[in-house]
């Protein structure tokens, strides 16, 4: 497992744990890939998720993915028909957590993502905090990092 950090902007800090053995090539990119700070955004269409942009050196391949996620759930995901971003995208490329279980959707349909790993557990009230405040409040910039 390689641990990471999650550090937002308006205050808090989130540990998550990426497992190569659910998508051995994703995860060794998002790895190559950091630090990165994007901005955090709640996706509507996906329910309670917080999503940011990465930019990997070599986008990965479905790997594991799946169109039902649980809470705790770290997530990669691109247009993975396409070359380039959707249009309302920030980026190509996404990661994101789940506050809650969800079945994600797009505008044009489900959504399959690899999944990469989790938030750790005990942060779940954290967790939960810092969904809903983006949900409320906006967009926020987060620093993702190796821990």
């Amino acid at each position: 497992m390689i641990k990471i950090k999650l550090e937002f902007e308006r205050g808090g800090v989130l540990y998550g744990l990426l497992n190569p053995e659910k998508a051995p090539q994703t995860v060794e990119q998002i790895v190559k890939a950091l630090p990165v700070t994007m901005d955090a955004v709640q996706s509507r269409w996906c329910g309670r998720e917080i999503s940011w942009g990465i930019a990997t050196q070599d986008p990965p391949p479905r790997e594991n993915s799946t169109g039902i996620v649980s809470k705790f759930d770290i997530t990669y995901w691109r247009p993975w028909d396409r070359t380039e971003k959707t249009p309302e995208s920030t980026s190509f490329e996404s990661m994101a957590f789940y506050y809650g279980a969800e079945r994600p959707t797009y505008h044009d349909g489900a959504l399959s993502l690899n999944v990469v790993g989790h938030i750790c557990y005990d942060q779940e009230t954290e967790m939960e905090e810092i969904g809903e405040r983006i949900w409320l409040s906006g967009v926020e910039k987060v620093r993702c990092s190796l821990a």
